[in-house]
């Protein structure tokens, strides 16, 4: 009687990580991990590494690669592929499927010299359609879980052999990570760990147990004075193992073959199941800043496909894929603004150079109305050879996604993210969530006592008007901007509300370095009426990510602030951001108003606990006016980059 076990290590880091936090993984997990497959070349083991991983270990410590390829070429390890920068396949258009598999075997092949038969999915998000563009890669097996085969049909016993899927004919094998060794490996004794795998014994051992998890683990969630020992034990106790045969997924495909045929819903692991609300594209739905990132990425690939892009715009294009930043639960970074800004790097970066080669604005700014976000309402577009301005009149006519397209500064401006009822944020009792998205040009009216305070943690009806999730109009579309207008109330007085026009003006100036909106706000009732009205907008610079800095913002010249810090003025006009290496953001008033600035900040879960994650800074300029029938009050801010 004998069981198998086999053992899949999974090292990934995404796109746009900090550098700080890559040398102590490097450091604490990575090295130890090494030096331990430096000693057990003879056992059977199974490696996975992500495209970013390998990206940065050739551009930051191509020692270390080289040294894990030789260790690779001389073991009895196996090597899984993947999609080159461990995208979601499953949110992809059908012809990215295909070309992010094979570039992820191809860096397999270059960089470690050996050709991959299985796929590692990224967070092992299946779905049934996949077969036919795995299979057009040439992989012939899938790693996924057993929650997957489960909420299928599957018994416990079909989750430990080998079967086979098929979708339009193409058929792949496909083999299940076993959850529950997951949560006791590493974290039990080893004999807890060993017994379990022995459950399984059969007379010919062809019942396994698939341990698949971060390499991370060990070193990094784990300290390594723990987790070194323990895995160097572990894998001496497998290498003596009389009962107990540790075999890669090609050997056992080999030996044991697959005992049927099984079509697979579309599941992932039992946690991704329950932040996604059972589907992956769920979280598409439930953030718009995801959703903002995976619109432009579909905008930016229709652009390449257009313009007949260089291979090294699709190359970022296709770097822009990595899951990370698209999604949240314990891992997800989509509340992390380094990640979301890395996705915006590369997809500006794939746009200008395929603007570039083609000389697209030779004929100056192009405008356009598209459902940009899929929503069945058209959003306008303002693009030029510098910059992109995407405004959303069904959501207050405000600008949702500014990118800045200089070389070398590839950057959406506002890379902001609102704030959400999280399930596990439910007991927090001075944490309210958004009620609209922290974007910017947003109009406001406020009780006339309301504070900064009340703005920024969202105390509820201290906007007494319905201007900030107005449906605007959109009045003229010309050569340099976009006039949009609505019709407001402003209820601080419930029992005769009051009717505000805003007209709304957005000019693009100086090639798309310079904008300008211009507002009207016009008193519509045969009464006076003094409104205390207001401009929101929200942005957050480019950060570097070679240190965990903090951008700052100064005020009239005067005040110097962090943007962790908050800062109000009865009297100001201008607000200058700043962030370590890059350029100067400068937002103006042509008036002086009351100027609120605030961090926005979200609190979001890992694995180390609840986290505050600055989003970005709000700003916003207040005027108190005083409009007799008729009359209207004129302003205009200004938001330029030096």
């Amino acid at each position: 009687m004998k069981s198998t076990f086999i053992f899949i290590l999974h090292f990934h880091q995404p796109i746009g990580q900090l550098k700080s936090i890559l040398r102590r993984i490097q450091s604490n997990s990575y090295e130890m991990l090494l030096d331990l497959f430096s000693y057990f070349k003879d056992l059977p083991l199974t490696l996975h590494f992500s495209g970013p991983l390998l990206l940065y270990w050739r551009e930051y410590y191509p020692d270390y690669l080289e040294r894990m390829k030789d260790i690779i070429q001389n073991s009895r390890f196996e090597v899984l592929g993947g999609a080159f920068s461990e995208s979601i396949l499953s949110i992809l258009p059908y012809e990215d499927r295909v070309e992010q598999l094979k570039r992820g075997r191809k860096l397999v092949e270059d960089l470690l010299g050996v050709r991959p038969k299985g796929l590692w999915l990224a967070e092992r998000v299946w779905d049934p359609t996949l077969p036919s563009a795995i299979k057009e890669a040439a992989y012939s097996y899938v790693i996924v879980d057993d929650e997957v085969g489960y909420r299928s049909g599957l018994w416990r016993d079909d989750t430990h052999t080998a079967i086979l899927t098929e979708y339009a004919g193409r058929k792949i094998g496909v083999l299940f990570i076993d959850a529950n060794i997951r949560y006791i490996l590493p974290w039990r004794t080893h004999t807890e760990v060993l017994d379990y795998i022995r459950s399984f014994r059969t007379p010919n051992g062809f019942k396994y147990v698939l341990w698949g998890s971060d390499a991370e683990k060990f070193g990094e969630w784990w300290p390594r004075e723990n987790a070194e020992p323990w895995l160097r034990l572990f894998f001496h106790l497998l290498r003596e193992s009389n009962d107990i045969q540790t075999l890669t997924p090609s050997e056992y495909i080999k030996r044991y073959g697959f005992t049927g045929l099984a079509y697979l819903g579309p599941w992932s692991y039992d946690k991704m199941i329950e932040w996604s609300g059972g589907y992956f594209p769920n979280f598409l739905r439930k953030y718009p800043e995801a959703n903002n990132m995976h619109k432009k990425l579909l905008r930016v690939r229709e652009k390449l496909v257009r313009l007949k892009a260089p291979p090294h715009a699709w190359e970022n294009y296709y770097l822009a894929q990595c899951n990370d930043a698209y999604w949240h639960g314990l891992f997800g970074g989509t509340y992390l603004p380094i990640l979301r800004q890395a996705i915006y790097e590369h997809l500006i970066k794939a746009e200008r150079i395929s603007e570039s080669s083609a000389l697209y604005y030779a004929s100056g700014l192009r405008i356009s109305e598209e459902d940009f976000d899929y929503d069945g309402r058209s959003e306008i577009l303002i693009e030029s050879l510098y910059t992109n301005f995407y405004i959303k009149p069904s959501d207050g006519g405000s600008l949702f996604e500014l990118d800045i397209k200089l070389e070398g500064y590839e950057h959406n401006l506002i890379n902001t993210m609102s704030r959400y009822a999280e399930p596990y944020l439910s007991g927090i009792t001075d944490y309210r969530p958004d009620w609209y998205r922290r974007v910017s040009f947003r109009e406001h009216i406020w009780k006339r006592d309301a504070s900064l305070r009340d703005w920024i943690e969202n105390t509820p009806f201290v906007d007494v008007s319905d201007l900030a999730l107005k449906h605007y109009l959109v009045e003229h579309i010309g050569d340099g901007g976009v006039v949009l207008s609505a019709m407001g109330r402003d209820w601080s007085i419930r029992s005769q509300p009051s009717r505000i026009h805003v007209t709304k003006v957005y000019e693009v100036e100086d090639e798309g370095k310079t904008l300008r909106v211009k507002y009207i706000w016009r008193n519509m009732e045969k009464r006076f009426i003094d409104p205390k009205i207001s401009i929101e907008l929200s942005l957050m610079p480019k950060l570097p990510l070679d240190e965990e800095s903090t951008p700052n913002y100064t005020v009239d010249d005067a005040y110097s602030r962090s943007f962790t810090e908050r800062f109000e003025s009865p009297w100001s006009r201008t607000i200058r951001i700043s962030s370590k290496d890059y350029k100067e953001i400068v937002v103006e008033n042509n008036k002086h108003a009351e100027v609120w600035v605030a961090p926005i900040e979200t609190l979001a879960r890992t694995e180390k606990g609840l986290k505050k994650e600055l989003q970005g800074i709000g700003i916003t300029f207040n005027h108190i006016v005083a409009l007799n029938p008729g009359e209207s009050f004129e302003t205009q801010v200004t938001l330029r980059w030096l």
